[in-house]
Parts: structure tokens; sequence; C-alpha cells
């Protein structure tokens, strides 16, 4: 009777774990669009497959320009070549960073309509760019000469730092410029890369340390390790109380799913023929 109390007593709790792509589903309808760039910056871990793909290209029509801008930036991670084409169509959007963030995703693609745009964004006014780009550019090549609108988009110092590490720069500029981040949190982003057992169990720690952005790195690093025995660890996150914390572990999780280890083949089946002693008798 105990053991049948105790079951009854966990099965709650048990059917109230959130699906991973409810969370992100939820996420990417939210009125808030600081809340919807989030959970398209976590989402950037997962391999392009279908249904991932399919919910992040829905967001290239959002209203918001800043969450456009995150969804080509989450399809150039993605590696999601599916996607090309509405890339391109992003390259007519009406704000430059959405423009510059579709060019880059496809030169990461190895598309020349991205390297056609980053090559007329180094142009300048230049009379002999005017032909490879959209009128919209010219925006654009005001914003991209801006300090304040580089960091905001990417195109900076700590790009270039962070890129080597196979860090995600979008989920690197969206934890490391709220005030809460710390050194703590750029270590562990750095670590997500490197294949020690000490930084394996740091790693691990972090997951349940007390500042977000240090658990939301520690999640991201899991992800990109493929660390397939920390997804209970991973999975507990989904009640974090931190958005960006559960959209990180609802993103790790979907991504440990993609890449687990695939099931043994059977054995097949050994024939047995009879023996020479057994022939003839």
């Amino acid at each position: 009777m105990r053991a049948l109390a105790l079951l009854l007593f966990a099965a709650p709790a048990f059917a109230q774990t959130p699906d991973p792509y409810d969370v992100l589903t939820q996420a990417t309808l939210d009125a808030n669009p600081a809340k919807r760039v989030a959970v398209l910056a976590s989402m950037g871990v997962i391999r392009p497959e279908p249904k991932p793909v399919a919910l992040v290209e829905g967001m290239l029509a959002d209203k918001d320009y800043g969450t456009r801008q995150a969804a080509c930036s989450t399809l150039g991670e993605m590696k999601s070549r599916a996607s090309i084409p509405k890339l391109k169509e992003a390259l007519d959007d009406k704000a430059p960073e959405v423009v510059f963030a579709a060019a880059r995703a496809l030169y990461n693609m190895g598309d020349p309509a991205g390297r056609n745009v980053l090559i007329a964004v180094l142009e300048g006014d230049r009379a002999n760019s005017s032909g490879l780009v959209a009128s919209s550019m010219r925006d654009a090549k005001v914003k991209l000469h801006d300090p304040k609108a580089l960091l905001l988009i990417g195109v900076n110092e700590s790009a270039g730092l962070l890129g080597p590490f196979g860090v995600s720069v979008p989920i690197a500029e969206m934890i490391m410029k709220d005030k809460e981040a710390s050194g703590k949190t750029a270590a562990t982003l750095l670590l997500s890369t490197d294949t020690t057992q000490e930084s394996k169990e740091a790693i691990k720690e972090a997951l349940s340390d007390k500042n977000w952005t240090v658990r939301v790195a520690a999640a991201r690093a899991v992800a990109t390790r493929d660390m397939h025995p920390f997804y209970d660890d991973v999975a507990a996150l989904l009640t974090d109380k931190r958005d960006e914390v559960r959209y990180e572990a609802a993103s790790a999780m979907i991504r440990l799913k993609q890449s687990g280890p695939k099931p043994a083949k059977s054995p097949a089946p050994q024939s047995h023929k009879p023996g020479p002693s057994a022939q003839g008798q």
C-alpha cells in the first residue's frame, strides 16, 4: 500500500513535465517580442529537421524586426539549407538588421547572395555596388558603420572571440549583455567545446548555478557537446523560473534526442546447415 501511495503521489509531478516543443511553440506566440527573440536564439543548437525549421521560418513574417532578425540568424546557425529561398526573400526586408542577418546566414551556408550583400556593405556608397543589393541596403550601410548598431547585430570583437569556440553569437550576446552576466558565464560558454573531464564536471555543476545566465550557458554547452548523460539534469530546468533557461533547456533536450545513440541492430539470423556428418543420414 505504501508503494502504491508513493506512485500515486509521484504521478502528477511526472505528468506535469512540459514537452520541449510545447515550451518553444508557446514562446514563439508570446506577445512580448523579447521572449520571441530569446526562444529563437535558443533554437540554434537544434539540427535542421522539418519540425523545428518550420517553427523558425514562421517567425520570418513576425511584425517585430528584431524577431525576424533572430529568425534569420537561427536558420543560419542551424545550417538549414532548405531555408535558403526564404532567407533570400528576407534580403528585401525593410529593416537593415534583418537584411544583414539574412546575408550572414546565406554567406555561412555558401550562398553567393549573402556574399554580394556583404561586399556591398564593404564598398559603401560606390556606384558599382548599387546593382548587388536591394534599396534597403542604403540604410544598412549607415547602421553598419555605427559601433552601437554593430554591437547589437553581432558584428564586433566578441563575435570574433567567441566564434572560433563554436559558441552561438546570438545566444552569447543575449546573455552577456544582461547585467547579471559575469566572467563565470563567459567561461561556461567558452568551455562548450572543451573535452576534458574537468570541464564536463564544471558544466554539470553550472546547470544548478544560482545565476540564470550561467544556467543558460551550461545548457547550451550540454547541447553543443551532445552530453547525453546530462539529459535529465537539463530536463529539470524546464520548470526554471527564468524563461531564457526554460527555452535553452527545451532546445537542448530536442538536440540531445536528435543526436542520441542509435539503437543497436539485431544480429542477422544465422542459417544452420547440416554438417558433413549429418548428410546422408
